[in-house]
């Protein structure tokens, strides 16, 4: 079970990670072609920036999902072993 959540939290930390660095890029590309065509670079779109603050907060929330599984396991481990 503690595998399972372990692994899940590793895939939304992975996946919102790629997903706030891909967007980033995206976003620095699309200002540097504005900034080449001699145009005021404008803000980014707001969805850009929604989809970058979502990304990044499932990559902080799977690094919390992580870490709990990993406390969890060590307290049981530490329980067990007192018990022997």
């Amino acid at each position: 079970m503690t595998r399972k959540f372990f692994l899940g939290g590793a895939i939304a930390a992975g996946v919102g990670l790629i997903v706030a660095i891909v967007l980033t890029v995206i976003s620095g590309v699309q200002y540097r072609l504005a900034e080449d065509k001699g145009l005021e670079p404008g803000f980014a779109p707001v969805w850009m920036i929604v989809a970058t603050n979502v990304g990044l907060l499932m990559f902080a929330l799977g690094l919390v999902a992580m870490a709990g599984v990993g406390v969890q396991k060590l307290l049981g481990q530490m329980v067990d072993h007192r018990s022997t």
